[in-house]
């Protein structure tokens, strides 16, 4: 009896003393992955890679021994250890699988961590997977592997959802890989984000519309984003160009008026207003408009071309209506055939200095031989008919 009792108090005593020891092993991984992780929060991370190294090698034993195989501390500390391992490891092929074990390690703790007394730690190897996942998405983006980097950037934001920098990093991944929709999508839920760079990508979502055909979505895009930053002349501008485009030139009046007001030196402005101004038939605006735009660059070919042709149709119209009236109104065709006359020469000087400007418009080109046809000039009319036709 007493012999029995002896031999099963020293069975009883080996058990203790093993299991001490696997838990020995946890608080040897415990121990050297804080001294790690003091010299790495003090940017002396090579000093402490020895540490690290003993700290995996005693985890590696603690989580396949069956005393602390469901051990959550375990697990914790496999998942940090070899998140840290996989971040100093520039090169993917040895550093992904390590990585893939800190993942596999991180989903076993939170399973056995039924307390949550490892959450802290636990959110520790969540961002250390995350900034892993960016690393390598920022390497992919610089070697021009756009698809990838958008891969990366978008595994980052399982570990990070709504942050709004991976997810810009992941639109624009998606647009260089011309993944439009995806690019579309993560922009569309920044611009909901109080992202600091909002102003550009609005810019950049309606230019994306603009791409996809979808003009509506692109004009809301710019009119959002020229409301909520009223000083992004980008934007106002886009608003603006896309308003013209659509044919919604009397509703975007007042934006160019006030637009102009805040860039009086931009040339831009005045002859969109001037654009405006001739789709609402105010055609004495329009004048002053272009004018205006012309003030500011003389040179400026677009506004000379189309101040030019004002000038050149209000004659053609006068110069038609005249050669409509009966021969009995010939004091009123000599009147009406002068103020003709009259507008042919005002737009004269533009014509021609539109065409010196930039002499492979056609526009240009064409408008200044219809002003010889009506002046007769047939040299004239020879000569940039060669021109046209050279283009």
């Amino acid at each position: 009896m007493k012999i029995k009792s002896f031999i099963l108090a020293l069975t009883f005593m080996s058990t203790s003393v093993f299991v001490f020891a696997q838990k020995g092993e946890v608080s040897s991984a415990k121990s050297n992955y804080e001294k790690y992780a003091q010299l790495r929060d003090a940017n002396s991370a090579a000093l402490g890679l020895t540490n690290l190294k003993n700290a995996k090698t005693s985890i590696d034993k603690a989580v396949v021994n069956e005393k602390t195989a469901n051990d959550p501390t375990a697990w914790t500390y496999k998942a940090l250890i070899y998140s840290d391992l996989a971040l100093l490891d520039s090169v993917p092929t040895t550093s992904q699988p390590v990585m893939t074990e800190a993942t596999s390690a991180l989903s076993k703790a939170k399973e056995l961590d039924k307390s949550g007394a490892n959450k802290a730690d636990l959110d520790k190897v969540t961002a250390n997977i995350a900034q892993y996942s960016i690393n390598t998405g920022v390497k992919a983006y610089q070697a021009g592997k756009f698809e990838d980097a958008y891969s990366a950037f978008n595994s980052s934001l399982t570990h990070r959802p709504g942050d709004t920098t991976i997810t810009y990093y992941a639109g624009l991944s998606a647009i260089n890989a011309k993944n439009y929709k995806a690019g579309i999508e993560k922009y569309e839920s920044l611009v909901k984000s109080n992202f600091s760079s909002n102003n550009q990508v609005y810019l950049d979502l309606s230019r994306l519309y603009i791409m996809q055909g979808d003009t509506a979505k692109a004009i809301k895009a710019a009119s959002e984003g020229s409301a909520k930053f009223p000083n992004d002349a980008a934007l106002a501008t886009q608003e603006i160009e896309l308003s013209l485009m659509a044919g919604k030139q009397t509703e975007v009046i007042s934006k160019i008026e006030a637009q102009a007001q805040k860039e009086p030196k931009n040339k831009l402005l005045p002859f969109y207003l001037g654009i405006a101004y001739s789709a609402s038939n105010n055609t004495d605006k329009a004048v002053a408009a272009y004018k205006q735009a012309l003030a500011i660059d003389p040179e400026f070919a677009d506004a000379n071309v189309n101040l030019g042709g004002i000038y050149l149709n209000n004659g053609i119209e006068l110069y038609n209506t005249a050669n409509k009236l009966p021969q009995n109104k010939q004091k009123e065709y000599d009147e009406m055939m002068k103020k003709a006359n009259a507008q042919f020469d005002t737009a004269f000087p533009y014509l021609q200095k539109a065409v010196a400007v930039n002499p492979k418009s056609k526009l240009a080109l064409d408008n200044l031989k219809t002003y010889y046809i009506i002046k007769k000039n047939q040299a004239k009319v020879d000569e940039l008919t060669k021109q046209i036709n050279a283009l």
